[in-house]
This record gives C-alpha cells, structure tokens and sequence, in this order.
C-alpha cells in the first residue's frame, strides 16, 4: 500500500507533464474530423436514396460466386468461368457478398451502405494525402473538396469498380508521400501499409500496377536526386540497390498476395492471367457511338480532348479554376520562395501530378475507348482534390494578407452555399452533374450524357406505382401491368411491387421506362405519365402504352392471334 501510494503521486505528475509538453492537435484537424463525421451521418441517412446501377448486377453476382469460390475450398469456380468480370479483383464484391450473408437491409441497400463507408474512406485518405502535401489545413480542405465534388459523392454509394479502385490508388498514394522523406529505408510499417493500399486497389482493378510504375519512378527521382547532391556513382549505385530490396520489392511481395486473395482467376496464373487482364482492357471493345459536345461518335474514335473535357466539366468551378492555375501558382511560389521546395516536397507534389496527368495523357495518346464520360477515371479526382487543396492554402496564406480578405471570404462562403444547394437539387442524382462553365446539367442536356447509370429508375418506378395506386385506388393490387425498361433491367426491376411484371419485349408492354441515354425516351410512342428531372432537366421518363396496345389488337386481322 505504501509502495503505490508513491508511485501513484509520481505517475500522474509524470503524464500531466507529458500531455502539457505534446502539441495541440490543430483546428483544423479538429474540423476535419467533424467533417468526417457529417460525411458519415449524411451517408447513413441516405445511402437508401440511390437506385441501382447498371453493373451492379453482374458484380453482385460475381461477388457471390468468389465468396463460393472459398466457401466451396476453391471448387465452385463459377467465378473464375463466368463472362469477362473475371478481368476484374473482388475486394468489394466479395466483401459485399459476405457482408449481405448479415445485413438486415436488401441485396442492393446493404451494397450501397458498404460503397458510401468505402467512399467516406477515400475521403479520409484525400484529407490524409493533403496533410502530407502541405499541412492540415490544406488536408481540411482536400477532404472538403472532395466530398464536394458531385461526381464523385454522387458515385461512393452504388458505383462497385471506380470508386472502391478510386479510395485504394488515393491511399496508396498517401503512402508514397510518407515514405518520400525516409527513403532510400523507410519503416517496415509504411513499407507494408503502401504494400496493402496497392494491392487492395490491385484487387479491384488490375489498373493499379501503375502505382508500382508511380513507385518506380519516385524511386529514381530519389536516386538521381541524391547523385546530383553527392555527385558520386558509388552513392548512385548503392542508393538503387537499396531502394529495390528495401522498398520496390518488399511492396511487391505485399501487394500481389492481397490482389490474389481476391482474385480467384488471377490465381489461376499468378504471372500471366493478371497481364491478360490488362491487354483485355487495353483492347476493350465497345461497339457502340457515345454522346459528346451533341454528336455521336464511335467510341473507337473518339477526339483526344473527350477525356479532358469532361474532367474539366465534373469539377467544381473553383475545383477546376485552382487546378487550372497551379501550375502558374508553382512558378510564382518558387520564384518568391515563399515556401521551401526541399527533396521530399518536391518529389511529393510531383508523384501527385504525374498520378494525374499521366493515366490521362496515356489514354489519349493510345486513343483509349472510353464511354460514360470520365467515370473510369475517378480515381484521378482525390488526387486533384489534394493537389488543389496545396494551391487553395497557399492562396488563403496570401489572402489573409490582403485588406479585402473579408470580401473574398464572404464571396466564397456564398459560392460553397450555392454548390452544395446545387448538390441538394440533384440529389440523389448527384453524378449527372455538370459545372457553371458549360451552364450546369441544362446546359450539358443533349450534349453530354445524363443519367447512364439508369440511377434514376428507383423514382421513375415509385413515381408510376403512385400513378397506378392514384388510378385503381383500393383495386391496384388486383391488377398486373407488365413493364420494361431501357438499358438495365435490374435498375428497375429491383424496386417493382409484386404485381408488376418486367418484359425484356418492350413493344408488348404497357409502361417503358427510358433514361434519356442515347434517345431511348424517344424510342416507343406512349404517353408521359411520370418524368424524373433534376434543375429542370430531364433524366428519365415512364410511357403509358395502354391505349397503343389496345388499339393494336382492335386493328389486328381476324384469324391472326
């Protein structure tokens, strides 16, 4: 009793002292996690809004069939055979499958609630990323911007390829930043965290090997920095050897048994199969002409600025205004040195450009067929959100300096309500945006595309079961109606009550579901009884074909059936 009587007193002195002597944690990490947690709530409370999307199907399951994969022992290979979904990991849909094995939601809800954690997720690793970049202010601002930007919130709920490769390429990217100040021998613990965020982007889109490019690349940055530092070979040479079997290899031991493990077909052929799935990719084909600046053209031939373009039009004004000017913004900084351009900021800023120019420059240049916009290039927006976050603190650093700061201040504080407000109108359609500079969603109505993902459709369903209910009143569950849907049927079929009968044969059924993709709400006469708009725009529409049908079959020849 005595002896802890002493060492009581003792200790507590011992951790008061310790606590005074750490750092506080800076407000705006306080603000960052307060944010967080609003970007979670928000999602909790509408992950059921979003409708379900047109490859949500083939990869649920795809995702059932990899779990089976393991819970046969590796006899059902269902998923290794089955389509060309195999060119792709499972790290989300096989974590889906099993997660719907418990959830109390549907099949699609409970994917939905585990693509908004993952996107939440991301958003933390911008916030991660940006820190790293310049501080936690500017970490602040690049998880603001990127819950912010519409194609990307809009997409973190029901979008299972882009965005969950999307969180693993911007974590993985984290991590080269911070092994950037120990290198040529960073920490075990890094090496191997950068290791896991590779191959957990690697298990769901074999486009992850190009962070082991990215990796490369810093590495020799690094090795020939430090030749010019020392101007000696010697350096230069062991330098290299270290950087291969202290961190280039040990990432490569890590990654490829994580991409594996979700992978059964790349486990086939560990070496080869995950190659045969870039050439497949490389050399995809998509038969069909897509929409772009208001013509359609063959998605083989597609103009090089088609990919910029619609980058440039899926970010926000101010977004795309400070991405603009960063280069400008580099050029002014340095010369004025108001902010020190040492080896690991500059080798850090520069893997973050090269994560974004590179993957676009590169698919112009191959002349890459693209469709749905930018959407297989999401994973390039954390990264702009972190690099314009870089600029956007510089830039407030030198605002704060100015005598109308408190203008400046005002005026974007009424932008950021008027784009969130923008966000709100579309909701929960969040992705179909479009910026001010093309004139928003009406603008780019006609000549971009809309709602491709048929997201839409879950509304459009509700929208025609009120019609009907409104119609039949107490008598509407004592009648079938037949209805098919353009493009997806799942998006539409997922949310039918049990008298609704879905008919892959359009012509025969009495109510068509169109999205305005590819003038598919034009392809059948009928009558609009529900239309889904989102700032005067429209997205889909629901056709009554019940007086067509009829007065088809009073036309009909007699002795025809």
């Amino acid at each position: 009793m005595e002896l802890a009587a002493r060492i009581q007193p003792v200790t507590a002195t011992m951790l008061l002292r310790q606590s005074a002597a750490m750092p506080a944690r800076p407000l705006w990490d306080h603000l960052a996690f307060a944010l967080f947690v609003a970007a979670a709530a928000l999602m909790l409370t509408t992950f059921t809004d979003y409708g379900v999307t047109w490859d949500e199907d083939v990869h649920n399951w795809y995702g059932v069939y990899v779990l089976n994969y393991y819970l046969s022992f590796f006899r059902d290979l269902r998923s290794v055979e089955w389509g060309d979904v195999n060119n792709y990991g499972a790290a989300f849909d096989m974590t889906a499958a099993a997660l719907n094995r418990l959830s109390p939601f549907g099949m699609y809800e409970t994917r939905h609630l585990l693509n908004g954690i993952v996107g939440v997720v991301g958003i933390i690793g911008a916030w991660k990323l940006g820190r790293c970049l310049a501080g936690p202010r500017a970490g602040f601002i690049a998880a603001l911007f990127l819950l912010l930007t519409p194609n990307y919130y809009g997409q973190m709920f029901n979008n299972p390829k882009d965005i969950p490769f999307a969180v693993g390429m911007v974590w993985a990217m984290y991590y080269l930043a911070r092994i950037t100040p120990e290198l040529p021998r960073p920490r075990w613990m890094l090496v191997a965290k950068l290791g896991l965020a590779c191959g957990l982007a690697l298990g769901v889109r074999v486009g992850g090997l190009l962070l082991f490019g990215y990796l490369g690349l810093l590495l020799l940055l690094f090795v020939l920095w430090r030749g010019a530092e020392t101007r000696r070979l010697g350096v230069v040479v062991a330098e290299s050897w270290t950087s291969f079997w202290r961190v280039l290899l040990p990432v490569l031991l890590v990654a490829w048994p994580v991409m594996l493990l979700f992978w059964p077909w790349a486990q086939q052929s560990p070496l080869l199969n995950p190659v045969r799935a870039i050439i497949y990719f490389s050399h995809e084909i998509f038969p069909f002409p897509t929409l772009f600046a208001g013509e359609y053209i063959p998605a083989t031939n597609l103009p090089w600025a088609y990919l910029p373009v619609h980058i440039a039009l899926a970010l926000p004004e101010l977004v795309l205004s400070l991405l603009v000017v960063a280069p400008v913004a580099a050029v002014v900084i340095a010369r004025r040195r108001d902010w020190a351009f040492d080896r690991t900021t500059t080798l850090r800023l520069f893997i973050v450009v090269f994560g974004i120019v590179f993957p676009v420059a590169y698919a112009i240049a191959i002349k890459a067929v693209l469709f749905d916009g930018m959407r297989h290039f999401i994973f390039v927006l954390p990264l702009i959100a972190a690099l314009t976050a870089v600029v956007a603190d510089r830039a407030l650093a030198h605002l704060a300096r100015l005598p109308v700061r408190s203008y400046a201040y005002g005026a974007l504080a009424v932008y950021g309500l008027g784009h969130v407000s923008v966000m709100a109108m579309l909701h929960p359609d969040e992705y179909v945006y479009y910026n001010g500079f093309i004139g928003g969603v009406e603008g780019a109505a006609g000549l971009f595309k809309l709602d491709y993902w048929a997201n839409s459709y879950a509304e459009a369903v509700s929208g025609l079961e009120d019609h009907l209910r409104a119609e039949y009143g107490a008598d509407f569950m004592d009648h079938d109606f037949t209805v098919a849907a353009c493009g997806p049927p799942i998006s539409a079929a997922y949310y039918f009550p049990s008298n609704f009968i879905f008919t892959a044969n359009p012509e025969n059924a009495e109510f068509f579901i169109a999205f305005t993709k590819d003038k598919c709400n034009k392809a059948l006469p009928g009558k609009e009884i529900y239309r889904v708009e989102r700032m005067g725009t429209l997205l889909s529409v629901v056709l009554d074909r019940r007086d067509i049908l009829t007065q088809a079959r009073d036309n009909r020849p007699l002795g025809r059936d």
